[in-house]
């Protein structure tokens, strides 16, 4: 499995010395060659807090740090330096769905990460069937307070993926 790309290179932009990156480096544990450290461990703290939408080959998902915030997780997911994979797209609706989010925390962070570009890019992307009212009031402030970054990524990603689909959601209600 050869290196992804990352949102940066994706978006043709320079990455940027993040201190929040270094901090959820120091937490995350070791992955497996070709995967990034920090990605997985954000993906397993998601995975944790039930938003099971991506996929983690990893059996033992270690426990769940009550330190860091949703806001952070989605920040760290879509951050410049982060692996640009569809996989993880489907988590962060999911999450921006919940409605779980401090919207205005996530907007802050964002911009302070130099993210907002990719989550504004992603809320663009989510189908009108999709839209939940927190999304509607985060794209909302992105009209209000859009990213100073022009570039998004240009990744060929079919938004017809983020619908839920009616037969897995009987058959996961058949199961409880």
């Amino acid at each position: 499995m050869g290196k992804r790309p990352t949102y940066a290179e994706s978006s043709r932009t320079l990455v940027h010395r993040s201190f929040f990156r270094a901090g959820l480096q120091k937490k995350a544990r070791p992955a497996r060659p070709g995967q990034d450290p920090v990605h997985e461990y954000l993906i397993d703290q998601a995975n944790l807090r039930c938003f099971r939408g991506a996929y983690s080959d990893r059996s033992d998902l270690g426990t769940e740090d009550p330190e860091l915030r949703l806001e952070e997780i989605v920040v760290g997911l879509l951050h410049p330096a982060a692996p640009a994979e569809g996989r993880v797209l489907k988590l962060v609706v999911r999450m921006l769905q919940s409605g779980r989010l401090d919207l205005q925390r996530l907007h802050l962070l964002a911009r302070r990460e130099r993210a907002l570009a990719n989550l504004a890019w992603l809320v663009e992307q989510i189908p009108a069937e999709e839209r939940t009212a927190s999304i509607e009031d985060l794209h909302h402030l992105l009209k209000e307070q859009p990213p100073r970054e022009r570039r998004w990524p240009t990744l060929h990603y079919d938004s017809s993926r983020l619908l839920r689909r009616k037969g897995a959601m009987v058959a996961r209600a058949r199961r409880r």
